[in-house]
């Protein structure tokens, strides 16, 4: 298993298999491995029930490096479409998920470790509703608490992943994700682009 999610672009690139072990081969497209044992089934993006155009601008800490990118993101109920850029202005990944199938187009120079579904998990994990996560994490025992400003998932009694938001709803407010079973945290600040 490696980090995963919005972080896997620039923590993968760079972490690599040495923070983590790898993940089952049986996980599908849209599954990931975000603590040891814990699998999340990503809820689709039909659970927000929106339209919504975001720009991320994301910095990655790992190993005690920091890592910025940047991240296009296009919501439907039925389709998610996501770019990713490195710090070079690079097209680092496309994803596509629709109709319930998720393609991903690399660049060449990207490890073939990374997993779309990796990114959909943390992507989802900051900004699907709890309910919707309640149900996915429900099958491997984990529990997701909420409050106003905060998320936490834990596992076996202890917390795995921990969410802080700063003030605002939705994509309109910052948030810093932690994943205390693998060791980084990604800090996202969004805007929502109108139209």
């Amino acid at each position: 298993m490696r980090p995963r999610g919005v972080v896997s672009l620039a923590v993968l690139m760079l972490a690599g298999c040495a923070t983590t072990p790898v993940p089952p081969a049986s996980l599908s497209d849209t599954q990931a491995m975000i603590a040891p044992k814990v699998i999340f089934s990503v809820p689709s993006p039909a659970v927000l029930d929106q339209t919504a155009n975001v720009t991320q601008s994301i910095i990655a800490h790992v190993r005690g490096q920091s890592f910025s990118f940047d991240v296009q993101i296009q919501l439907t109920p039925a389709e998610l479409d996501l770019a990713a850029l490195d710090g070079f202005g690079r097209r680092g990944l496309t994803v596509a998920w629709k109709a319930n199938t998720v393609t991903a187009t690399p660049a060449p120079w990207l490890p073939k470790f990374i997993r779309p579904a990796d990114i959909l998990a943390d992507i989802a994990l900051v900004y699907w509703p709890n309910s919707a996560l309640a149900n996915s994490l429900a099958v491997t025992g984990a529990v997701v608490t909420e409050s106003a400003s905060a998320r936490r998932i834990s596992a076996n009694g202890r917390d795995v992943i921990a969410i802080d938001y700063g003030p605002g709803e939705g994509w309109k407010r910052s948030a810093k994700l932690r994943n205390l079973a693998f060791g980084y945290e990604i800090d996202i600040q969004s805007v929502e682009i109108a139209g």
